[in-house]
Formats: structure tokens, sequence, C-alpha cells
């Protein structure tokens, strides 16, 4: 059966947690709030479970938070502001102390960049994260992705599909039939899903207007792109959920 889940409840050794499995995640990644309430409706449209990643303080947590379907982790930034280069790093300590008071309950995390590393993992841990999300492996790339645990049953959650790396690579989306024959974490951006970004260069000239939802919906792409790629996947795993349920009751 095919099914939708949160990061959370993933245990690499049950196999009914992850096994068969979609896992839709959503980077906040400072969008504006008009921005992320986009991407809730269509969530809450097809009632599916998801995680969200939250980097700041914003009213709009408190609607995710309202949402049985949904989960929230954490997106910390370990740079001094979120574009800034990767020398100037800043205290994990601090960053995740400051997150985890605006997200208190999170189990799940997935750093801003990906950034990672084995020290970072006992930081983690010492802070009551369970669950991270900071390994990506492309889809396609002939790999058995899978969650899997390493010291202090920290659960690493890789994700093989990304909307802005996608971008960058031409990478595969997968189709009706490999979705029924694994499981999947999806990685989208509530600004990508907003603007249909087709291509880096849209994302790119939107930048002064991320903050300014009225003039940003003029560069939404109206063709395929990030926006209908999630609603055409919701669409078919929906239909899959249906066959699947009616299988069994057979």
């Amino acid at each position: 059966m095919v099914s939708f889940s949160k990061i959370s409840k993933i245990v690499p050794q049950k196999l009914e947690t992850w096994e068969k499995k979609v896992f839709l995640t959503f980077d906040l990644d400072w969008a504006h709030d008009e921005v992320i309430s986009d991407t809730m409706d269509l969530i809450n449209e097809s009632g599916v479970s998801s995680t969200w990643f939250v980097t700041h303080k914003s009213p709009i947590l408190e609607k995710l938070r309202k949402q049985e379907n949904i989960e929230l982790g954490i997106h910390p930034n370990f740079y001094h502001a979120p574009h800034q280069s990767f020398e100037n790093q800043v205290q994990p300590k601090e960053v995740l102390s400051e997150l985890l008071d605006v997200v208190p309950d999170a189990k799940s995390v997935r750093s801003h960049s990906l950034f990672h590393s084995e020290r970072l993992v006992d930081v983690f841990y010492d802070f009551g994260l369970s669950h991270i999300s900071n390994c990506f492996i492309p889809y396609g790339a002939g790999i058995d992705v899978r969650p899997f645990s390493i010291w202090e049953n920290m659960v690493m959650v890789p994700h093989c599909w990304q909307d802005n790396v996608a971008l960058r690579m031409d990478l595969a989306f997968p189709d009706k039939s490999e979705l029924l024959k694994s499981h999947f974490v999806f990685n989208f951006h509530p600004i990508h899903i907003f603007l249909n970004t087709e291509k880096v260069e849209r994302y790119e000239l939107s930048r002064p207007f991320h903050q300014d939802p009225d003039k940003l919906i003029s560069k939404r792409f109206n063709g395929v792109g990030t926006r209908t790629l999630l609603i055409d996947l919701l669409e078919v795993l929906k239909d899959l959920e249906e066959v699947s349920k009616k299988t069994i009751s057979l």
C-alpha cells in the first residue's frame, strides 16, 4: 500500500514505517507567510502527511501546528546570514537553541544547504533531535536509498529529489510505476512552488520580490515547473493510495 508519512515516524529496522511510503518535506527558507500558506493550502487539499523544516519565527507556524497531518522540524542556518559564504559559520549550539525556542517539539532536522558533519550529529543528539535529513542521493543514480541508523540511534533519512537541485542537474522525477516499488523522500521549497520554477534564472530574477507576494505572483511560470510537478505527484499518489485500499478490501 502506498501512503504518506512524516520523517520522525521512521524506524529503519521497521520496514512498515518507511517501505512503500512517500515523505513530502518542505524547507521554508525564510519565505513570506503568503508563499508558505500557498503550499500549505495545496497540501491540506490533498490531506497527506508531510514534514516542514522551519527557518524562522512567524505567525504562519501556528496555522501549520494546527494541521494534524503536518509535523514541524527545524532548518538551522549555520552561516551569519542565509546567503553568506561557507566560511562564515556560527556556533551550532546558539543556532539550535534559538530555533528550538520556535519549534520546541521538533525531532527532525535538515540543515540549510545540507550543512553536515560528524560533530554536528552529536550536537543534534544533545538537543533532543533524532532524525537527520542532510543527505541528498539523486533519484536515478542507481543507489538503493533507504533510511539507516548511526551512533546514538540517530536516524539518517536521505532524500532523492530536491527542487532547486533538480533545476541545476535536470534531475528525473519518479513515475507512477517507480512510486509503487520503493519509498521516496522529496524536498520542496514554498518559493519554488509559488513561482512554479522551471529554471534557476526565474528564481534569481525574482529575488527582489520574494517578500512581496503581489509582485511575485506575476513571475509565476505557466508551464511545467515545480508547482505542477507537486500537484501531479499529489494526484498520482492519491490514485495509488485509493487503488491500494481497494485491493486490500477485496
